[in-house]
């Protein structure tokens, strides 16, 4: 096996609005990974992204910023340097509520981008 560097050039750039973006570094597509992917995100101040839920589990690393995770009602706060887990099935989304961008590294138990599903629609197949 060779180690790879992937950069930031080379991920797969996503645009969350916002002047806000993540993007796809080490995944099944840049590197063969089996198990897991890593990415990183910026969120700009005033960012509040939709619910969604990935069926996979979520680590994060917060490296800049403050902000708080939408878990469907509640608010759960967050400020770097912390770490964040979200398992899979739980709707949540991302705040910005500080001064400055929030950047986020995160890896995923899936090789790519796991499957993800607006909130919203994922609690009325769960409830039918």
């Amino acid at each position: 096996m060779q180690v790879k560097v992937v950069s930031l050039k080379e991920g797969e750039k996503i645009n969350l609005g916002n002047n806000s973006w993540s993007c796809h570094l080490l995944t099944k597509n840049t590197v063969g990974l089996k198990k897991a992917m890593l990415g990183v995100s910026t969120f700009t101040p005033g960012t509040d992204t939709p619910q969604k839920v990935h069926e996979e589990e979520e680590l994060c690393f917060v490296i800049e910023g403050k902000g708080s995770i939408t878990v469907e009602k509640e608010e759960v706060p967050y400020a770097a340097p912390s770490a964040i887990y979200i398992p899979p099935g739980v709707p949540h989304g991302v705040k910005n509520t500080g001064d400055e961008d929030v950047v986020m590294v995160y890896v995923f138990s899936y090789p790519e981008y796991p499957s993800t599903h607006n909130a919203k629609d994922w609690q009325r197949k769960k409830n039918a």
